[in-house]
């Protein structure tokens, strides 16, 4: 893949789990997408998923979820292992939804 191929966004095996007193609750199992510069729009049911999956890549998720991926990756950065006065930068600017 040349660098003008190169994904913008990398999910893969994207998870975000809520634990309740009752059980752990399975937002988003398994999402993977790439998106090259083109825009992504995310089409589903209620309760699906979508703004779970959105939330995580930007970064707003509850911070009691556990938010895991195989790989999480903006324009070839860790948005996981990202700090998040970095990921704040991002948001707006070069991420939306």
């Amino acid at each position: 893949m040349s660098a003008l191929e190169k994904n913008l966004l990398e999910v893969d095996n994207l998870r975000v789990r809520f634990p309740t007193r009752t059980g752990v609750i399975e937002a988003v199992r398994g999402v993977s997408f790439s998106v090259g510069r083109e825009r992504l729009g995310i089409v589903g049911e209620s309760g699906s998923g979508k703004s779970q999956t959105g939330r995580a890549i930007m970064g707003l998720t509850d911070p009691r979820a556990e938010v895991s991926a195989d790989r999480l990756q903006f324009d070839g950065i860790d948005l996981l292992s990202l700090p998040a006065r970095e990921r704040r930068a991002l948001r707006g600017k070069r991420v939306a939804m």
